[in-house]
């Protein structure tokens, strides 16, 4: 059964399994389902629950408590099975659903079904990747619209080791600001003006487009950029 207030994941699939993992690594409660026997035989030695589950059938679902999750992701990848789950979850009243789509057409369905959000991993992943091939880094960097991106990447330029938000003046100098901070495990959030960057730790920055480069510059030593060629004089 379900464990109250944790969170489920309806299809192992690559999708279903990387997002499992990850809550799983985080600490958090995890229930898996799957019609796949041995796919949930393996993930038994993992998860708090694995569940052999035809989420489509609205009685089997119900049977398995997850009216007591706060959030399911349905990572099924074909979409009619996809669909039925998801309104199985309305059904039962599940008001945080993240759901995988195939495609746009996909996507617009659930969106009028209520579905909370929905995910093209292949369209988001393809943004990603623009993204660093774009601005030529290999850090994680998320566009969220507007001229605006979220970056991650681990501190290992000595410039601002020991500086505090403060002496940077970060959101001064870049328009950026700096929303967390991972140190050993541990999370700031938020950080201070007196917070201290320390060697390895990892930052996640909200900046302008514009920006990226300046801020990884600050941050990185060795942000795989091309340096640019300067113009030769005639």
């Amino acid at each position: 059964m379900a464990k109250k207030g944790g969170y489920c994941v309806i299809g192992l699939g690559r999708f279903g399994y990387e997002v499992a993992t990850q809550l799983n690594k985080m600490g958090k409660n995890v229930m898996v389902m799957d019609t796949n026997r041995d796919i949930i035989q393996k993930a038994s030695k993992i998860f708090d629950v694995a569940l052999v589950c035809d989420a489509s059938d609205l009685n089997s679902l119900k049977e398995t408590g997850i009216e007591g999750v706060n959030t399911v992701i349905v990572g099924i990848s074909e979409i009619e099975s996809n669909i039925m789950v998801c309104a199985n979850l309305k059904e039962l009243q599940i008001k945080e659903i993240i759901a995988k789509a195939k495609n746009s057409i996909h996507k617009r369905v659930l969106r009028t079904m209520g579905v909370s959000r929905i995910v093209i991993p292949e369209i988001e992943i393809g943004d990603r990747v623009a993204f660093q091939a774009l601005f030529n880094i290999d850090v994680d960097i998320v566009n969220i619209g507007n001229g605006f991106s979220w970056i991650k990447a681990s501190i290992n330029n000595p410039f601002v080791l020991n500086k505090t938000l403060m002496e940077l003046a970060i959101r001064t100098k870049y328009s950026a600001t700096v929303m967390m901070i991972q140190r050993q495990g541990q999370i700031i959030f938020p950080p201070s003006n007196d917070t201290k960057f320390e060697l390895g730790d990892v930052v996640t920055i909200m900046c302008h487009d514009s920006k990226i480069n300046s801020i990884l510059s600050l941050f990185v030593k060795d942000t795989n950029q091309k340096p640019k060629k300067s113009k030769k004089r005639k």
